[in-house]
């Protein structure tokens, strides 16, 4: 058995004990140990499943907090049996777990936890995120005026947003607070948030409509002058000129360019 079929049957006998009937695979272990060769495949699988779980659900300590440790951990073990890693850096093993737990039927009564998950990830993300530099206001100083409308911004490799039917930041200051409520008073509303890591910390934002809408219409590539007849459109009370120097400050765009 060449060593490419033997490391895929032996992730396969991890997955599925049944797959130790293989005659060829088995033959290829010693059998002479004293413990029979069943229960030593336990230790991996057990071992295996546990190192992955644990490393996944590091990424999540805010859901942990939320549903408690027991339930993310049954929830993230059928999660690992189903999708081992694919690449040997596991910092941000589990980013598909957000997918997995919609159709997991424990959590059905627990509609935000999808999006909760996938907030949580965005915040690994960002912290992971390669650092870089905010764009400094003061290269835009020098731009020609009838080149203005042409510019296309460039978001920080950090950033993201999220959108919800659930008030996602209530739940994250929930989960922060000593002393914790019922979350059932939650209000009822949606959030638009902004996730991004200025310097050293990531940072969680909430959005009105006028401010995400312009956020996202920028990171769709659009120029200042094609977000403006967005918003004009269907946010006629927004004013450009304040979003676009909020978020000169607030060091969300990283560099620019000139449509031409």
């Amino acid at each position: 058995m060449r060593l490419s079929e033997f490391q895929e049957s032996f992730k396969h006998t991890i997955l599925e004990p049944d797959h130790l009937d293989n005659g060829m695979f088995r033959s290829t272990f010693r059998q002479d140990h004293g413990i029979c060769l069943e229960n030593r495949m336990k230790v991996y699988r057990n071992t295996i499943i546990r190192s992955l779980t644990d490393a996944a659900m590091a990424a999540l300590p805010m859901t942990e907090k939320l549903v408690g440790r027991e339930f993310l951990e049954q929830a993230m073990r059928a999660f690992v049996v189903a999708n081992l890693p694919s690449q040997g850096n596991l910092n941000l093993y589990g980013v598909e777990f957000p997918d997995f737990i919609r159709t997991y039927e424990p959590a059905a009564n627990l509609p935000y936890l999808q999006d909760f998950t996938k907030l949580e990830w965005l915040w690994e993300a960002a912290y992971y995120a390669t650092d870089d530099l905010p764009l400094d206001p003061a290269e835009l100083i020098n731009i020609p005026e009838e080149d203005m409308p042409n510019l296309q911004f460039s978001f920080r490799k950090s950033f993201a947003l999220l959108q919800s039917e659930y008030p996602l930041d209530e739940i994250v200051d929930f989960c922060r607070a000593q002393d914790q409520d019922n979350l059932q008073q939650l209000q009822s509303r949606g959030s638009k948030l902004m996730v991004y890591r200025p310097d050293l910390k990531v940072e969680l934002r909430r959005l009105d409509d006028a401010e995400y809408l312009f956020l996202s219409t920028l990171q769709d590539g659009q120029t200042i002058h094609e977000t403006a007849e967005i918003l004009a459109e269907t946010q006629p009370d927004a004013d450009l000129t304040t979003l676009l120097q909020k978020h000169l400050q607030l060091g969300t765009f990283t560099d620019f360019e000139i449509r031409r």
